[in-house]
């Protein structure tokens, strides 16, 4: 479930999200907190800041809807927010770059014709006029 603030408040869509880039904010050894998260995330989305009415393009969007969720996360942690720019930086920027070269890969196979797969494993070896890229 993707939780998302709209002009129609705070959705909970199970699709249309697909294509979407996922910031991961856990360390792989605290994905025990994630149910404490979603408890967090239910009660943060339910108050009176993320109305519909409330909502702005410009300054009251879904973005600083899910910097003021992990902010709140933060603070009950004891940890210090983030602002708007290190959270672009230090979370979102390193993500989209890497998606960036995924989509050019997929663009450059689609447009030639390559592919590429894992070397073959050091027991086997490649077979006669196989290859890898």
């Amino acid at each position: 479930v993707v939780y998302n603030y709209t002009v129609h408040g705070v959705q909970r869509d199970e699709v249309g999200w697909e294509q979407s880039v996922s910031v991961p904010l856990l360390q792989p050894g605290l994905f025990g907190l994630l149910d404490q998260w979603d408890k967090y995330l239910e009660d943060f989305s339910a108050t009176g800041a993320w109305l519909p009415h409330r909502y702005e393009e410009d300054h009251h969007n879904c973005y600083s809807y899910a910097l003021a969720f992990i902010n709140c996360v933060l603070a009950t942690e004891g940890e210090e927010p983030l602002d708007r720019d290190e959270f672009t930086e230090k979370f979102v920027v390193p993500r989209t770059r890497k998606a960036s070269k995924y989509i050019m890969l997929y663009h450059a196979i689609e447009e030639q014709g390559f592919y590429v797969t894992d070397p073959p494993s050091p027991q086997t070896g490649p077979g006669p006029g196989s290859g890898s890229c």
